[in-house]
């Protein structure tokens, strides 16, 4: 029977290689890193000093955006409380408004039957108002015809003719006699050489 140990030992022969094959590589990593110019070294430098001037922007920049957030957050916890507060104060005027609109109608609603009866007792008035002065037209026309018939029996329409022709005779027979003193007159004026 062939010993254990020998198995073992080719076995670890081989991962003492891959060791070795390991620490040799990471040397020749570390020497190129080790040989690299220092001019390589300053752009990364001047990155990193970049990176995190720009680091510090950005938080500056985040720092602002999370304060517009806020204030914008709070905007519109106020708007909000604003509208609550206006709206409940629309509900308490309409509510008002809705209570005097309904104390309104109460109110005329109990006014119509006293309006109702009132219309009717002013027609009722009316009515009698017009009868009455129907009435007293006809009674009145009734006196205006007796008077012409009494007035008829009293002076005949002729008499009336005659009347009128009397006063045309006496019109024209004072024009003649105007007339003539109007003549005289004007003859006097003349003697005297007045116009």
């Amino acid at each position: 029977m062939p010993p254990k140990s020998k198995g073992k030992g080719r076995k670890g022969v081989k991962q003492q290689q891959k060791r070795n094959i390991a620490a040799e590589e990471k040397y020749r990593k570390a020497a190129l890193e080790v040989d690299m110019p220092k001019d390589h070294l300053v752009p990364w430098g001047d990155m990193a000093w970049q990176a995190k001037a720009g680091n510090e922007v950005l938080k500056q920049r985040l720092w602002d955006l999370e304060e517009a957030l806020e204030q914008a957050q709070k905007d519109k916890r106020d708007v909000h409380e604003e509208m609550i507060r206006q709206y409940q104060e629309l509900q308490k005027q309409t509510a008002a408004h809705s209570q005097r609109l309904e104390a309104k109608v109460k109110s005329l609603q109990e006014q119509v039957p006293t309006r109702l009866q009132q219309s009717q007792q002013t027609q009722e008035t009316t009515t009698q108002a017009l009868a009455e002065r129907d009435r007293t037209i006809t009674q009145l026309q009734g006196r205006l015809d007796a008077m012409e018939r009494e007035y008829e029996k009293i002076h005949p329409p002729h008499d009336l003719d005659l009347v009128l022709a009397k006063m045309a005779e006496a019109r024209q027979h004072w024009e003649e006699v105007g007339m003539t003193i109007a003549m005289e007159h004007k003859e006097c004026v003349q003697e005297f050489g007045l116009n």
